[in-house]
């Protein structure tokens, strides 16, 4: 759900498949465009890569950047569409109400973007959006790294209200310890770290828009048979130091209503693996990716 974390690495190995992230990948052009969600609302992309496109959804209270250091390393073998979520960057803030479906539809229009045969990956809540999206729109392969789901309880319960009072009074940072200490399960040494840091100022700015997406999470259906009948391959992104709930309560519910599905649990790893260990999460997310129609 949320995104901080610093640079990692210059060159690591995994199976014989070189992933670094180098000054060469700092340089790889990226191109900006949009496409036309159902409602007409606008949906910003990152372009950057070539060969087969993967579409990558950011989560809660973050923005595209948190995908951009795979999608680079990504880049030498997809052609990577980082989508900007509604409300962030260049999307606009939405032309109808609010609702999971309507993340749904940004996805869509993404993947039409994208082209046939392309995959999708989402993380936290980009990865509830993923799912939704997947079950109505064909995708190759299909990437869920720790989607927060209530199928252990609520993710905010009774905390949303002080959460929601507060973003409306204009006292963000109270809000935000009110997420990040009962939403995220973040200590308040690591919260204190991060009121000190230059990202902040930017969680202060998203706090708003948690609001209408912890009230989506907290109504979200636990009856998670429905997706028995998901037919694409499932890759499932597992923290070993993510909260067990909401993080990997969810995924581990979610795994075992999945036709075919693998789970990696990414040791030494929590929910922000995308910032804090990119090239781990490129090279799972490539093996996926690259495997032959029906390999196990």
């Amino acid at each position: 759900m949320v995104g901080w974390g610093s640079a990692m690495g210059l060159i690591r190995i995994y199976d014989g498949i070189m992933l670094e992230m180098s000054s060469e990948h700092a340089r790889i052009p990226v191109a900006e465009g949009s496409a036309r969600s159902a409602d007409g609302t606008r949906i910003g992309f990152h372009r950057l890569g070539s060969g087969p496109a993967v579409v990558l959804v950011h989560g809660s209270l973050s923005t595209h950047t948190d995908w951009m250091r795979v999608a680079r390393l990504l880049s030498p073998h997809y052609t990577c569409f980082v989508m900007e979520r509604r409300g962030r960057g260049r999307s606009g803030a939405g032309l109808s109400a609010y609702s999971i479906e309507r993340e749904y539809e940004d996805i869509a229009a993404m993947l039409s973007v994208a082209g046939e045969d392309a995959s999708l990956a989402g993380h936290s809540y980009g990865a509830i959006g993923a799912l939704g999206a997947a079950m109505w729109n064909p995708v190759r392969r299909l990437v869920l790294y720790e989607p927060p789901l209530p199928t252990g309880g609520p993710i905010a319960g009774e905390y949303l209200k002080p959460y929601a009072q507060a973003v409306a009074e204009g006292n963000l940072d109270a809000a935000l310890e009110i997420g990040l200490t009962h939403f995220m399960r973040i200590g308040p040494n690591a919260i204190d770290a991060m009121r000190s840091s230059r990202a902040w100022a930017s969680l202060r700015k998203l706090a708003p828009s948690w609001t209408r997406e912890l009230e989506a999470m907290d109504s979200f259906s636990c009856q998670l048979d429905r997706f028995n009948s998901l037919p694409w391959p499932v890759l499932m992104l597992v923290g070993e130091l993510s909260p067990e709930h909401p993080m990997r309560d969810a995924s581990r519910a979610l795994a075992q209503a999945l036709p075919e599905v693998r789970v990696e649990q990414m040791a030494r790893q929590d929910h922000m693996a995308l910032r804090n260990a990119p090239e781990l999460v490129a090279r799972l997310i490539h093996g996926f990716l690259s495997e032959t129609p029906g390999a196990a």
